[in-house]
């Protein structure tokens, strides 16, 4: 009897063993599946954020290349704009030197001349004094030649000077001059004394007359502006 009692004894023990570790390695087998569930969603989570990230890179990469298109879309109208500007300032200096509005410097030639001493004819008693048209053939001999200024004794003359006689004396926008006179031009040197001293040209018929004339070439011409800048009470700009 004691026998089968140990022996259900050992049984019962061994029994309750293996339902012990199957128990622990049922227990075990769980906590591996939940560890590898954790595992794998970390994961996943993981991958989501990182293709989000990429896709956010992405973006502003095209946000990036925008703004550097328009940067350099900025800077070419910008880089126009200072060419724009540039050329209308050249073009405005232009303007105001041919207007006379501006001091100007340059090479050209400086023409001396006074009336005659005695009269070169006894019959016309002006014939060695210099007159205003005289004075206009100069300017225009010198226009021709491609004169870029011209003064007057210190008058500048442009396209609305008057040069004209009043009585015995010569005026320039109005202003009285009297001899000496000292025509100054700004251009090639050469080329304003060839059109001057062309034979029958104007130098040589004052010279004929008796009338002293010297013309020096220079290097540096300085003509003034306008001592008076002319009024437009009628004349409007048209844009026919």
């Amino acid at each position: 009897m004691r026998q089968y009692l140990a022996n259900d004894q050992r049984f019962a023990v061994v029994l309750v063993g293996l339902t012990l570790g199957l128990l622990i390695g049922l227990q075990v087998r769980t906590l591996g599946l939940q560890r590898g569930s954790v595992g794998t969603s970390r994961v996943n989570v993981l991958v989501e954020r990182l293709l989000r990230a990429q896709d956010e890179i992405e973006k502003l990469r095209e946000e990036v290349d925008k703004l550097r298109q328009q940067i350099s879309d900025y800077e070419k109208a910008m880089a126009e704009g200072r060419a724009a500007t540039q050329r209308m300032a050249s073009e405005l200096n232009n303007l105001r030197v041919l207007a006379g509005l501006t001091k100007v410097r340059g090479p050209g030639v400086i023409i001396w001349l006074t009336d005659a001493s005695k009269p070169n004819s006894p019959e016309d008693p002006s014939s060695g004094i210099v007159h205003d048209t005289d004075l206009l053939m100069l300017v225009n001999e010198l226009r021709n030649a491609g004169a870029e200024a011209i003064a007057i004794n210190n008058q500048r003359v442009v396209s609305t000077t008057a040069i004209r006689c009043v009585g015995n004396l010569i005026t320039v926008n109005g202003v009285t001059i009297s001899p000496p006179y000292e025509v100054s031009a700004i251009g090639n040197p050469n080329k304003l004394k060839e059109a001057l001293t062309m034979p029958g040209g104007i130098v040589e018929q004052l010279t004929a007359l008796g009338i002293p004339l010297k013309i020096y070439q220079r290097q540096d011409v300085i003509i003034p502006s306008l001592s008076v800048t002319p009024r437009l009470d009628l004349a409007r700009p048209s844009e026919k």
